[in-house]
């Protein structure tokens, strides 16, 4: 049965931000699905969020004193970018900055200075010049999240923490084959911008050569091991004395002085006999497969490469312009996007768990808006073990090709580990960071429901709250039971809390919950 257009919009919410409380869907439907698209996506209109001043007091530390925190220094980052998913009114911005930290999957277990993983996720959110080293809200130019793709392979290729990372900053010039070292431009072909072969045709996109010709390019982009102002590394130079200045063999063509050259034809490559480039092909997938669903048809894939290469007069490269067609009714991409078969399909992964979960339970419906993470210790280590026990570490992907994404999340060990996280974040003090769920039984109106036995009442509320579509009717008997159940040891003042605050965790842990 085809979507009503509440169905799409709940399902929009879910996918373009990281869920929605029904109050908030509502509000999206008295405006209307197109202009809730809009809203997504032209969302500097509303403010960002808020950096943490303890993550900036840290960058300017001594790097001696840094060392000695930088376990803490890592916790504190990864509360502050879920809490910012959780309460921002920006949610496809902060969607996206989690798609970039995936494609382009950098790890602080293999960087010297942690404070440049910091940056990199300012990057991403637009928020960073690696030009000067300095962090603005926005910074102008920068293309993140959702600019020229082009722009950003370029802003990519300067990131510091990418820099150190693939190894780019040790690339000098070597003789007139490759670099002396070729990690980057690898990866850039590989895993950042086309793949090995084309998503479509199954033919190379590039050969052996044109990775070493690209690293020959990329010579002398480094940072400056100092510079004024600064404790750590983290402006981008040019180094002439380390650099190969060309011309480069590259995708079938032959000139350039600089990686311009090599950013400019790898947004243009087609392979022979195909009409569309192999990056738009590469990017049309990967982000359908992050909004829609695993395995999009070639027809999807091809129809936002389109998009991506400006074919019917479109700004060329845009990825603004490909999530539009994704979102906007009206097009054969739209169409996949809001079929039956992307609707709740999509499993959600840890960080995306972890948002929605916090980001429904701490939502309070008399400012309509969620509390989010508070900076306790007590809370931040709960989220460091959960995080790392659910599969998906922030800041540590396993190596640089990412997290393995879609029913991969799922396991007999990472399914306890998410119902433990749940049991176990329910468990916290509201003092000490925990979910105030005396509130939410208020303004839901549970307690009165309990106190008449309306039983099936409270679970559908619930259901509506976290499932958001109907309970089957065995689990909604299921859930029925297990309020009807005497509970043992349990002060009658305090019943009604023990029981929905062990409601809530079972229905975190069934599938409703864990699919989008």
């Amino acid at each position: 049965m085809p979507l009503d257009e509440y169905d799409k919009i709940a399902h929009l919410l879910r996918r373009a931000g990281f869920t929605a409380h029904p109050d908030e869907v509502d509000v999206a439907a008295a405006r209307g699905l197109q202009a809730t698209v809009e809203d997504l996506l032209n969302f500097e209109r509303f403010p960002d969020v808020p950096p943490d001043p303890e993550i900036l007091a840290a960058l300017d530390l001594p790097q001696s004193e840094f060392d000695q925190m930088r376990g803490n220094f890592l916790d504190k980052l990864t509360r502050w970018w879920l809490h910012a998913m959780v309460t921002t009114s920006r949610p496809l911005q902060e969607k996206m900055v989690l798609f970039w930290h995936g494609l382009f999957a950098t790890s602080v277990a293999g960087l010297e200075f942690w404070q440049q993983i910091y940056l990199q996720n300012e990057n991403f959110r637009g928020n960073f010049d690696p030009d000067t080293g300095q962090l603005l809200r926005p910074a102008p130019g920068n293309p993140f999240p959702v600019g020229n793709f082009r722009r950003m392979l370029e802003y990519l290729s300067k990131d510091p923490a990418m820099l150190y990372w693939l190894d780019n900053q040790f690339n000098v010039k070597k003789n007139s084959e490759v670099g002396s070292n070729e990690n980057y431009a690898r990866e850039l072909h590989e895993l950042f911008s086309m793949g090995v072969e084309d998503v479509v045709a199954k033919v190379p996109n590039y050969t052996e050569r044109d990775i070493r010709q690209a690293s020959r390019a990329l010579t002398g982009w480094r940072v400056f091991p100092r510079a004024t102002g600064f404790t750590f590394p983290r402006v981008f130079a040019f180094d002439p004395m380390r650099h190969d200045f060309g011309p480069y063999d590259h995708l079938g063509k032959r000139g350039g002085t600089n990686a311009d050259f090599i950013f400019e034809n790898i947004v243009r490559h087609r392979n022979p006999g195909q009409k569309q480039s192999a990056v738009g092909r590469f990017l049309g997938y990967r982000l359908f497969k992050f909004f829609g669903y695993e395995d999009p048809e070639p027809e999807v894939i091809n129809a936002l490469a389109d998009v991506f290469d400006g074919a019917n007069g479109e700004e060329p490269f845009n990825i603004r312009n490909m999530l539009r067609t994704i979102f906007t009714p009206g097009n054969l991409v739209s169409e996949a996007f809001y079929s039956e078969r992307a609707f709740r399909a999509h499993v959600k992964s840890p960080t995306e768990y972890v948002v929605s979960l916090v980001r429904l339970l701490t939502f309070d419906r008399a400012t309509g808006r969620p509390d989010g993470l508070s900076s306790s210790s007590n809370l931040m280590r709960l989220l460091r073990n959960g995080m790392i026990q659910m599969g998906q570490q922030l800041f540590a992907p396993p190596d640089v090709s990412g997290w393995r994404e879609g029913l991969a999340w799922i396991s007999t060990t990472s399914v306890l580990s998410r119902f433990n996280f749940a049991n176990d974040l329910l468990a916290v003090p509201v003092a000490q960071g925990g979910i105030d769920v005396t509130r939410l039984i208020a303004q839901m109106g549970l307690q009165e429901a309990m106190q008449q036995r309306r039983y099936g009442d409270v679970v559908d509320l619930l259901a509506r709250l976290l499932w958001q579509i109907p309970p089957s009717p065995d689990a909604r008997e299921a859930l029925i039971t297990y309020l009807q159940a005497p509970s043992t040891g349990v002060r009658e003042s305090d019943l009604v809390n023990v029981k929905i605050r062990g409601l809530i965790h079972l229905m975190l842990a069934v599938p409703d919950f864990q699919l989008s």
